[in-house]
């Protein structure tokens, strides 16, 4: 009894053994492509928001970092534009704005407002309430939880 189940078990194997490297081939063949789209369409690609002039620019702003910032405004929004010289090898950097200056801390002030995600030199919105109040600009690496670069403080204008 245990030698006939043996031989079968074998033979199960053997035929397996060349079954499912082929199926797996022709699964693989007859696989559909993965649809590609060139472009967004304009329905579903978010506005960004046109700012046509600059308030001010400085390259000084970053102590330790090569960082071109500017202010954008419009008639009805205002942003901070940031442009690294080098690239930041920091992963997963977001822009913060603070009333006060963080100094050497590593960790984030509790009155830290969210502002968005660092992109090179794609705007990030400042909150009306916030750009009327003396503060500074963070950048935070979500992924290693500290603060990457924190800017000289910046006067309300």
């Amino acid at each position: 009894m245990i030698l006939a189940l043996r031989q079968r078990h074998r033979r199960m194997i053997y035929s397996l053994g060349v079954l499912l490297p082929i199926a797996f081939v022709a699964g693989l063949a007859a696989r559909h492509p993965v649809p590609v789209v060139d472009s967004v369409p304009t329905a579903l690609a978010p506005e960004s928001p046109r700012f046509d002039r600059v308030v001010w620019e400085r390259a000084d702003l970053w102590p330790g970092h090569d960082i071109r910032t500017r202010m954008l405004a419009s008639s009805n929004s205002t942003a901070i534009e940031l442009s690294p010289k080098t690239e930041l090898v920091n992963p997963d950097l977001i822009v913060y704005w603070t009333p006060a200056v963080a100094g050497t801390a590593s960790n984030l002030p509790a009155n830290a407002v969210l502002l968005g995600a660092f992109a090179q030199s794609k705007p990030v919105a400042l909150p009306l309430p916030h750009r009327a109040t003396d503060g500074a600009l963070l950048l935070y690496s979500l992924a290693d939880q500290e603060i990457v670069a924190t800017s000289k403080p910046l006067a309300a204008k």
